[in-house]
């Protein structure tokens, strides 16, 4: 009922005329788009007011509430486009903001990353609902922004040619001074999916990468021996990344270091070096759980070999996603 509740309001109003962009400050209430829907699927008290979610992030304030649409228009809606929701949840415990799509059980096993420090609840619930997701014939979105003061009860997912759009069923409530964020995963299949998704109500409506962590550097070890010392490191600091390299033969170390030259370090960030093996594999990537750091070789997962190759790998991840002790796994 709710879902064909949310599609009828949001549907009807959005094709009748653009709808406005809404403010996300907690202190401006989002006007109503569209008739509340009958009843709840969450068996609560049924929203007052079924919106667009608004475009960029918002801040919490004490200021009395006022409405205020701007002059923006959001992109018309074709249609809810999710056959499943298979996560909802609303948070004021700071979770990251991200737009993704998961192509695969890779994706889904690395995303929940983005919430093990500041949620993990919430990262091990994702893993564990969207587990029976068939990705030969559907790929999961996954959306978690800031939704102001006003209290979110469901969400929709719609489509506009490429673009992705959040629809939310929600109860306005004044004032507060933690802004509501709203996290959630849908099943949608392949064939509704656009083929360059972008998330209209992103200020950078491209997808954003379906987990935390990328490469700086990454290459192959010409001494198929073990290396000596450690097979993973932080390498934040100058000591760390001299101490990493040391332990590797002269000219994968050399590569390394040439390649980590072109990317300067940032305050915001930390580095961990691995040393992985593989069949000719192209990169790494890296996996976060709840109390541990891990990476793998990607690019050669239809690929064979007889005997495996040693690679060295350099990864960076924002300081605010590594959770407090977490342990680097070889």
């Amino acid at each position: 009922m709710l879902l064909g509740n949310l599609r009828k309001a949001v549907s009807v109003t959005l094709l009748a005329a653009s709808l406005t962009t809404l403010s996300v400050a907690c202190g401006r209430q989002q006007p109503a788009t569209g008739a509340p829907p009958s009843d709840n699927a969450g068996g609560g008290p049924a929203p007052s007011a079924i919106t667009t979610a608004p475009a960029g992030p918002g801040t919490a304030t004490s200021a009395p509430a006022d409405p205020a649409p701007s002059t923006a228009a959001s992109p018309p809606v074709n249609g809810a486009v999710s056959t499943r929701r298979v996560y909802f949840t609303e948070t004021t415990r700071g979770v990251p903001a991200v737009h993704t799509v998961l192509d695969d059980e890779r994706d889904l096993g690395r995303f929940p990353g983005y919430f093990m420090k500041s949620a993990p609840q919430i990262a091990d619930a994702i893993a564990q609902r969207a587990a029976r997701t068939d990705f030969s014939r559907s790929v999961l979105v996954a959306w978690s922004r800031t939704t102001g003061c006003n209290s979110t009860k469901d969400a929709i997912l719609f489509r506009s040619g490429d673009q992705l759009v959040l629809g939310l069923a929600q109860t306005p409530m004044g004032q507060c001074l933690v802004a509501n964020q709203v996290v959630v995963v849908f099943e949608v299949p392949r064939d509704r999916m656009p083929k360059r998704p972008r998330f209209a109500q992103e200020t950078d409506p491209r997808a954003d990468p379906p987990a935390p962590g990328n490469t700086l550097a990454f290459g192959g070890l010409e001494d198929t021996r073990e290396p000596g010392g450690r097979r993973s490191s932080e390498v934040t600091s100058s000591r760390q990344l001299e101490a990493f390299l040391a332990g590797l033969p002269r000219k994968g170390a050399a590569a390394l270091r040439e390649q980590l030259a072109r990317h300067p370090r940032r305050g915001d960030e930390r580095r961990f070096g691995f040393v992985l093996t593989g069949c000719r594999p192209t990169g790494a990537v890296l996996t976060i759980g709840r109390r541990e750091l891990s990476a793998s070789p990607t690019g050669d997962e239809t690929i064979r070999c007889i005997q495996t190759q040693r690679y060295a790998a350099v990864l960076a991840v924002p300081s605010r996603l590594v959770p407090a002790r977490a342990q680097l796994i070889d």
